[in-house]
């Protein structure tokens, strides 16, 4: 019995290291695009821990599939691999404690934002407001080609 388990999850884990590579969403929003190109029309808002799968790259950009088998571009810095191994799947203590991510982040946690939210000096209504906001890409495209960007 022992060895039919082991049999299946050995197999369970070649499948998952044999599937298409796996791309989490790193950035709060961003777009699954039509073309590579960051103008080019919006197919599927996507956000912050969204899954998608790699099909293939184009220089700087990603051809990728959303869960809902929506294909579309996205630009390789809103991404980062979803690292599967055979470590995720054994019980135990795995990543980064929160001390240790608070630490990476210089201090900056869910816990120290609830005691700044109160200080002087940190206006987070108008950070929220940014946060908010989402500007059409049809109103970039001009603001773009005007400032000559790149």
């Amino acid at each position: 019995m022992k060895t039919k388990a082991w049999f299946l999850l050995f197999l369970a884990a070649a499948a998952l290291l044999l599937a298409g590579k796996g791309l989490v969403v790193q950035v709060l929003r961003s777009n699954l695009l039509a073309k590579p190109d960051f103008l080019s029309a919006s197919l599927l808002a996507v956000q912050k821990g969204t899954k998608l799968e790699l099909i293939e790259t184009q220089g700087n950009w990603y051809l990728v599939r959303g869960a809902g088998g929506q294909k579309g571009y996205i630009h390789q810095t809103a991404v980062a691999e979803s690292k599967v191994s055979l470590g995720t799947m054994v019980p135990g203590k795995k990543g980064a404690s929160e001390d240790e991510l608070a630490l990476a982040a210089k201090g900056f946690n869910e816990g120290n934002e609830k005691k700044l939210r109160g200080g002087k000096g940190y206006n987070f209504a108008d950070l929220e407001w940014i946060m908010e906001q989402n500007a059409a890409l049809a109103a970039l495209a001009p603001f773009v080609r005007d400032g000559r960007l790149k």
